[in-house]
């Protein structure tokens, strides 16, 4: 379920829902009750569907997935082993956390520099409480409500005093940040945790424990966004934002419910780095910034906001995840991964503005 307000004075009929679209493509793959349907029809159908902006906004993620499995498969038959595979999707859990958290608010027409920064920040008061003792649990309970806490005070400055999305998280992206450092001295901590390793390396079947955490996250998320009231109203604050006043809708709650959500994700997306690598991580990683919402545009987001798909997202993230464990896989340098990425972001916002 997706709602997306463009202008009040446009028609009714000038926005179509992906399930009206998926409605219309099935409509035109039904054969014709005459029984004239020969591949010239057919063809023609497929160019209508394929010629729909819905059908790329949600179908290029998947689509650009089989690709890249079926490339990286023929080019390196090892690249498809249960092994690999394992690993690649490990490798994607923090970042479906990541994105999943920031579709919000993007899907609230923002964007959250302090992304990464708030990680490293989280993660390294989660060192400062290991050195003192802690226990698990509290370790956790500091990681992500550090998370939380940062997210509450960007969307309060957002949503209330009204200073834009850009210029709050650009200043909390150096707040953060600086923040990591002192309290680390910028030194990482090793953390020996049972738990953590049991997390890390644990798995069912093909799936660690942790990519089963981030699908659960993922699940969570998608129903607040698509099936509760909150998520239509935020989905609808990014679109138009005068409409949403004059229905009664607060657009200071949505962008309060936004950076919370993406805070949250950022504090747990630190807990899991943690037991990932076994220690704290607390300088930025700014990669992972562009690596979130990269996966959250090729998910079929709007960066201008009013669209978001946390489905959409899950497959983004583990796409950019595929492309960069295939190149490293093939021995190609890692310093492509990010110029590939960037011309990704680049190019979606260039092609969703000329729509």
């Amino acid at each position: 379920m997706e709602l997306s307000l463009r202008g009040h004075t446009e028609p009714a009929t000038a926005v179509s829902t992906p399930d009206e679209s998926a409605a219309l493509a099935a409509a035109d793959l039904v054969p014709d009750p005459d029984g004239v349907d020969d591949s010239a029809q057919r063809l023609t159908r497929l160019r209508r569907i394929a010629g729909r902006q819905e059908f790329w906004l949600d179908w290029t993620a998947p689509i650009g997935l089989v690709f890249l499995l079926i490339l990286f498969g023929s080019i390196a038959p090892g690249f498809l082993s249960a092994v690999n595979i394992n690993g690649v999707l490990a490798d994607a859990a923090i970042p479906i956390v990541m994105a999943t958290g920031t579709t919000f608010v993007i899907a609230s027409a923002g964007i959250d520099l302090s992304l990464a920064s708030t990680v490293a920040l989280c993660s390294a008061l989660i060192g400062m409480t290991a050195q003192h003792g802690a226990d698990t649990a509290e370790i956790c309970l500091v990681g992500v409500g550090t998370g939380l806490i940062v997210g509450l005070v960007n969307g309060t400055v957002i949503g209330w005093i009204r200073i834009p999305d850009f210029i709050v998280t650009l200043g909390s992206l150096g707040i953060a940040e600086g923040l990591a450092l002192l309290v680390s001295d910028g030194k990482p901590v090793v953390i020996n945790n049972q738990l953590f390793a049991y997390l890390a390396t644990r798995s069912v079947w093909l799936l660690r424990y942790e990519v089963l955490l981030a699908l659960a996250v993922a699940l969570v998320l998608h129903v607040i966004l698509a099936w509760t009231r909150s998520g239509v109203h935020l989905l609808a604050a990014g679109g138009n934002r005068q409409a949403t006043k004059a229905l009664g809708i607060s657009n200071a709650r949505m962008k309060l419910l936004a950076y919370a959500v993406s805070g949250l994700g950022a504090g747990l997306a630190a807990v899991m780095l943690t037991a990932y690598v076994g220690s704290t991580q607390p300088s930025p990683d700014t990669d992972s910034l562009l690596l979130a919402i990269a996966a959250v545009v090729l998910g079929g987001a709007n960066l201008f906001g009013g669209r978001a798909r946390i489905f959409g997202t899950l497959i983004g993230a583990i796409l950019l995840t595929t492309l960069q464990d295939g190149l490293t896989f093939l021995g190609i340098s890692a310093y492509y991964q990010p110029i590939l990425i960037g011309v990704i972001v680049v190019g979606s916002a260039v092609a969703m503005r000329t729509q």
